[in-house]
């Protein structure tokens, strides 16, 4: 690809220094590869966070945060985020506008591309493939370039909107991994700790091992469930088995999955997962719900019930990492990808 590329990525969060290693990690680790490997102009416009309008620089790459607020109306915003492209365009002229999200951003990349006949493509990140999606009925979605993250968000998103995508799932960095680690954890937990990540069904699973079998387990993660599930771990008398922490800096977050046998994912719904790939390049086995990336095999199984769960988790605890299967998730290849569609 030509170093004269200018590739603008539009998204509605962006790190606010390197230190920053838990907002939207895919992402960090996507834009920081794309850098290193192809060697093009990247400029990250961000319209949430940080909640600021300092222009800064994060790994070397240039990013225009907007700082946006709650005393700003959504067309204000709109208007300062079109006005903020157009002050990039005419200083580089942009050659692909990459829009995270099918919402705002997706939104103001589509406009503003057809105004300036900028190149745009808009990847889905993850809920924002279902019906409840009211960009999804304002926009021409068959006349844009969408790119979901699995087989399970593709046909999700066709089922719900009829259009067809083209898949590039995320990636990781193997560097961020440790493989070789002692699994001194029995089994992991890692998310969200909201309704959809279902970790209420994590804990009734745990319990019912333990009472078999003493068990170490680590749940790590933050959000409007963290009290609730505190609380659900004493009643059942899990303290001193689950080590409930909150958001973690992400190489201690990698380091904990490295140290555990199983990742134990109960969450009901997932575009792609980036913790089945960390998972997988750990040698860490995983028990999950048919969603996301999943991919059975001796290293991953696909359980519906709490019954099914607590089977499989046995049996895995039983077992050590099938070393023959490899984690196809790398992401150089995700990068690989893109600059492919970058540059047609």
């Amino acid at each position: 690809m030509p170093k004269n590329k200018h590739i603008v990525i539009l998204t509605p969060g962006f790190p606010e220094n390197e230190a920053d290693t838990t907002c939207i990690p895919a992402l960090q680790i996507y834009v920081k590869a794309l850098r290193e490997i192809s060697g093009i102009t990247i400029t990250v416009v961000s319209i949430h966070k940080p909640f600021t309008n300092t222009f800064y620089y994060w790994e070397g790459i240039p990013v225009h945060p907007l700082g946006s607020s709650s005393a700003f109306s959504k067309i204000s915003l709109w208007k300062k985020t079109y006005q903020t492209l157009n002050q990039i365009h005419r200083k580089n002229p942009i050659t692909t506008l990459h829009s995270f999200w099918l919402g705002e951003c997706a939104f103001i990349g589509h406009w503003f591309s057809k105004k300036n006949n900028v190149k745009h493509l808009t990847t889905l990140m993850g809920q924002d493939a279902l019906k409840g999606n009211g960009y999804s009925k304002i926009l021409p979605l068959k006349k844009m370039q969408l790119i979901t993250l699995s087989d399970f968000h593709q046909k999700t998103f066709l089922a719900n909107c009829n259009v067809k995508t083209e898949i590039i799932p995320w990636g990781i960095n193997p560097a961020d991994c440790n493989p070789s680690a002692e699994k001194t954890i029995d089994i992991i937990g890692v998310g969200y700790l909201n309704k959809v990540k279902n970790h209420a069904l994590f804990i009734d699973v745990i319990s019912e091992i333990n009472q078999k079998k003493p068990i170490k387990v680590v749940l790590i993660g933050e959000g409007n469930q963290y009290d609730t599930l505190k609380k659900k771990i004493k009643l059942l008398k899990l303290e001193d088995v689950i080590e409930l922490k909150r958001l973690l800096p992400y190489n201690e977050t990698m380091r904990y999955m490295a140290q555990s046998k199983v990742l134990l994912h109960t969450s009901h719904y997932e575009s792609f997962g980036l913790v089945f790939a960390e998972a997988l390049q750990s040698k860490t086995m995983i028990v999950s719900k048919n969603t996301g990336c999943i991919f059975e095999t001796q290293n991953w199984t696909a359980a519906t019930t709490k019954k099914q769960m607590v089977e499989v988790c046995k049996s895995l605890l039983s077992k050590s990492y099938l070393e023959t299967e490899k984690n196809p998730f790398l992401i150089e290849n995700t990068v690989q990808h893109y600059l492919k569609i970058y540059d047609n």
